[in-house]
């Protein structure tokens, strides 16, 4: 276990969180106290105290490690399917035995000895004791979530109102073919703003775009780039920032009418190793060719990340590189899709890479 990124992971989490999976805990190791409680004063009232501190000890110190690395261990020196099997196998089976055979062995060695049946009672209830955490958090998972989620939710539509922030650019008209019109708008955050959070409306319900298809926008830092055709409904938001320490949100929609302007080809320049599309575009609505045959061509979607990407910065922008171009070789096309309806089929358009000169082919 990577202990410094569980360490990171448990401070990211929000404070109702941290006080839920606390009482969890809490209550996990009062239950675990209250069996050892109750254990130690039934042996100690048969005079077998000091075995039943022993027997823990050993059970904890020497036949919880002998019976894990049994589980673990050679499943780790198995390569292929006979791991998983042999793990299944001896975490149902094998660990089991070892763990009962050992505190049997143990317990009679102890003086005064324990029973056969002294000894798997102890057994058991220490592989209770083992499996109160994962049983707790299992179950209080669901809860938690739930829980924090709507505290999350209300904080967000309890922030007042503010005037957006950002810079909003022009909105940009461009013909794709087999799309026909689409739009662009781009928002440009001032300097030491921070984005929260972004949320889509879709009818009447309002749906946070980290969680959800992003496919009208995309993120460039602080920045919102926002792609659309006419046969998508225009893009309803809301952005949630802090003020002064307060969060706060505005809410945003493109004003698309009164552009008599003839809009413009949309036009992407190929470079050997990427792209240089004319506006950002979100990754999840394109994908790239590239060569796998003589005159075979292979879409390989954009959204998968890239060495050195994050879903938090997820726009196609000016200089996109691909990382494994020297493999991929130079991109041949960029395919761009967009969705109607739910009952409509998809739009989908096709940008090929202008064919070289003769003059400029390698002979």
């Amino acid at each position: 276990m990577d202990i410094d990124f569980f360490l990171s992971s448990l401070s990211k989490l929000p404070l109702f969180d941290k006080w839920a999976w606390g009482a969890v805990s809490v209550a996990v190791l009062a239950a675990a106290g209250l069996i050892l409680f109750i254990e130690r004063r039934h042996f100690a009232a048969r005079d077998k105290g000091g075995s039943w501190l022993s027997l823990r000890l050993l059970s904890l110190f020497v036949l919880l490690p002998v019976t894990a690395g049994v589980i673990v261990i050679p499943s780790m020196a198995i390569s292929g399917p006979e791991a998983l099997a042999y793990f299944y196998l001896a975490l149902l089976i094998l660990g089991p035995l070892v763990w009962f055979a050992g505190h049997s062995l143990c317990g009679r060695l102890l003086r005064p000895a324990f029973s056969k049946g002294e000894s798997r009672f102890m057994a058991a209830s220490g592989l209770l004791i083992l499996f109160l955490p994962f049983a707790a958090a299992t179950i209080a998972q669901g809860p938690i979530f739930l829980a924090s989620r709507g505290l999350t939710e209300s904080a967000f539509q309890a922030a007042p109102a503010a005037a957006l922030p950002h810079a909003t650019g022009p909105v940009q008209r461009f013909n794709l073919p087999t799309v026909g019109l689409i739009y662009t708008q781009s928002l440009i955050a001032p300097p030491g703003l921070e984005l929260e959070r972004i949320d889509r409306k879709v009818g009447e319900i309002w749906a946070d775009t980290a969680t959800s298809s992003r496919d009208i926008l995309c993120r460039d830092q602080q920045n919102v780039h926002l792609m659309w055709s006419a046969h998508e409904p225009t893009p309803v938001l809301r952005l949630y920032w802090r003020l002064n320490g307060q969060r706060v949100q505005a809410d945003f929609s493109p004003a698309t009418v009164g552009d008599s302007a003839e809009p413009r080809e949309f036009k992407v320049s190929f470079r050997p190793d990427g792209i240089d599309p004319p506006v950002p575009i979100p990754r999840s609505r394109a994908s790239i060719a590239y060569f796998v045959g003589p005159d075979r061509l292979y879409f390989n979607s954009l959204n998968p990340l890239q060495p050195g990407e994050t879903f938090a910065n997820d726009c196609i922008m000016p200089g996109y590189k691909r990382v494994d171009s020297e493999k991929e070789g130079p991109p041949q096309a960029v395919a761009l899709m967009f969705f109607q309806s739910a009952n409509a089929p998809y739009l989908r358009a096709e940008i090929k890479r202008p064919a070289e000169p003769q003059s400029n082919r390698q002979p």
